[in-house]
């Protein structure tokens, strides 16, 4: 086990700035498990290129994103100290690429020497439980165990990051619309809206969007909860006056409940129609919300505020007691945070931060297991993370970077509609989860 110190400079052969590895041109860099890599950049031409790792050729230029697990930076590229490293192991995706966030075209590959088999002698330290089945879910990557039924030791390694593919666009393009947050990613309702303040309703079966009855007010910023059949609209701004108001759908049309104890608009919401939970927002101003509300089908009750106020967060959940309000703007101006809390159906626990603060995201899935994407970070992106009740890993990015925009589905199968970027967008989008592999472990 050793820590191998890797000089970068960054020079101009003729073709734009590129990374040079001890020298070399865009080095392809070979790496053993077990050792430890250390990007030092020290140097000062390093100044403007910060070196990150990706599982995609050149990384966030072409559509990927930052490779996390293992990876630790320090300092600022161009001073002393200054460094990228990653802890390379029997988990670390075997081929990677270096490149710089800054700008296209400057990097390399970096590759883990692995083979199909892990050896057990290797493996230190690791509590080894047993399972009757190989593991399912992306939940299980990083996880060693023995299968009893094949009677072999195995390893979840890390695949793919998923992907996000084209659906059918909205027949009214528009932000700060609510969707069907309960709902699949083929049976999903959108509703509500700004590019002029919207009351079109639409309905998503998978392939495209079908206009139905309109809300009986139009507004934006608008909290959405529910499924396709059985929604629930909430709170919202004309701008002027604000909304208190509550609508419920039945597949039909839509007709107007009890109202919220206080009217807001950039508010969020969780569960289903009969049983919702709604929070965050504004009143208007700087007045930023911690207010929660609880709904019973007839009429709306207080209940323990949120930690943190702010509007416009990222949310999942599909019941009641299972909310997530990820992120917000806590305040006039680019005051985004990367604050997360979860609702247990009494009260607000903070919990781990997204990978980057931001407002204005959507999200589809549950407390311990969904998406969320989009948003505006201050500049408005299409990075999508991954939530599995106790930490958020970057996946694949949205084809389109937008922010305002709705969500349905889960963690696994997710759809995101609509959104700004900043002109309105009419666009969805489709969410595969991560795939993974299961490698057979070998006892010599």
């Amino acid at each position: 086990m050793a820590t191998i110190n890797i000089v970068v400079t960054v020079s101009n052969p003729g073709s734009g700035n590129k990374y040079y590895l001890d020298g070399v041109l865009q080095a392809t860099y070979a790496a053993t498990p077990g050792n430890t890599y250390k990007f030092d950049q020290s140097d000062g031409t390093n100044s403007g290129h910060p070196l990150r790792l990706s599982i995609t050729s050149n990384g966030t230029h072409s559509g990927g994103s930052a490779y996390t697990d293992g990876v630790t930076t320090s300092g600022t590229p161009g001073s002393s100290g200054a460094y990228t490293q990653i802890v390379v192991d029997a988990t670390t995706v075997q081929t990677l690429y270096y490149y710089c966030t800054a700008h296209s075209g400057m990097g390399g590959s970096f590759n883990v020497g692995s083979s199909s088999t892990v050896k057990l002698k290797d493996i230190k330290g690791f509590t080894v439980q047993t399972l009757s089945s190989d593991p399912t879910t992306t939940d299980s990557v990083g996880q060693f165990y023995y299968n009893s039924t094949s009677t072999t030791f195995k390893y979840v390694q890390p695949g793919t990051v998923g992907a996000w593919a084209s659906g059918g666009a909205l027949n009214t393009a528009r932000n700060g619309l609510g969707g069907s947050q309960a709902g699949t990613q083929t049976a999903a309702l959108a509703f509500g809206g700004e590019g002029s303040l919207k009351n079109e309703s639409e309905s998503y079966n998978g392939t495209s969007w079908t206009e139905g009855n309109n809300l009986t007010n139009a507004r934006q910023s608008i909290a959405g909860a529910g499924t396709q059949t059985a929604a629930l609209a909430a709170g919202g701004g004309t701008p002027a006056p604000l909304r208190a108001l509550t609508e419920e759908y039945n597949g039909t049309s839509w007709s107007e409940q009890n109202d919220l104890n206080t009217g807001r608009y950039g508010l969020k919401a969780g569960g289903i129609q009969t049983a919702a939970l709604v929070f965050a927002g504004t009143t208007g101003g700087s007045n930023r919300q911690a207010t929660t509300e609880k709904y019973d089908g007839t009429s709306w009750t207080e209940v323990n505020d949120l930690n943190t106020a702010r509007t416009d967060p990222g949310n999942l959940g599909t019941l009641q007691t299972n909310s997530l309000c990820a992120g917000g703007n806590t305040s006039p101006g680019a005051n985004y945070i990367s604050n997360v809390e979860i609702f247990d159906g009494t009260s607000w626990t903070e919990v781990a931060n997204t990978n980057a603060n931001k407002h204005g995201a959507g999200g589809a899935g549950t407390s311990t297991d969904g998406i969320i994407f989009g948003g505006n970070i201050p500049s408005v992106t299409a990075a999508t993370e991954a939530w599995n009740g106790s930490t958020w890993t970057e996946v694949a990015d949205l084809a389109t970077a937008r922010m305002a925009l709705a969500g349905s589905g889960t963690g696994s199968l997710g759809l995101a509609f609509g959104g700004a970027q900043p002109a309105n967008s009419a666009l969805t989008e489709e969410f595969t989860a991560p795939e993974f592999v299961i490698k057979t472990v070998t006892t010599s």
